[in-house]
């Protein structure tokens, strides 16, 4: 449902396109789970491994973002896709602040540690090499009066053959 104002909403649907063949639609799954979980997920609910990962505003919101990041190693082919699209908001409603992995400084040497750098770092750890990064302007919804202009940073990851 779309929030309207207050607690008032309303209901919608998604609807598929007439054009896509049965085939195409068998292909796709839809489900909720935890993301910090991925690697869980991926062998209970028998889901293989995909060519192609969108994470979208996901990783700030995640009560352990390297877990799920880690689990990309076993869940994305070699040569497959990850897409991160974040805007690097951490807030201690969602993760807990020693779970950050960046927006503070280092409790030693005081020196700023950036969610960008060390999400390069723990990508290329994971076996990643990024392949683009752009600045993606987005506008959230929050009901039909009141709208919050973000700005992520679009980060494209391959992972490395063997």
């Amino acid at each position: 449902s779309i929030r309207i104002e207050g607690d008032i909403s309303e209901t919608t649907s998604a609807i598929v396109d007439e054009n896509i063949t049965p085939e195409v639609r068998n292909r796709c799954q839809f489900f909720q789970g935890d993301a910090c979980k991925l690697k869980e997920l991926a062998q209970t609910r028998n889901l293989g491994n995909f060519d192609a990962v969108l994470m979208s505003n996901l990783l700030c919101r995640l009560p352990d973002p390297i877990a799920c990041l880690d689990a990309l190693v076993a869940t994305v082919n070699e040569g497959g896709v990850v897409l991160i699209l974040t805007p690097y908001t951490w807030l201690e409603e969602y993760t807990p602040r020693y779970n950050w992995i960046g927006g503070h400084r280092c409790p030693n040497s005081g020196n700023v540690i950036r969610s960008r750098d060390k999400l390069k770092q723990l990508m290329e750890d994971c076996g990643f090499e990024r392949i683009h990064v752009e600045q993606v302007p987005l506008l959230i919804r929050e009901h039909m009066r009141k709208y919050q202009y973000i700005v992520s940073e679009a980060t494209g990851w391959r992972k490395k053959r063997d």
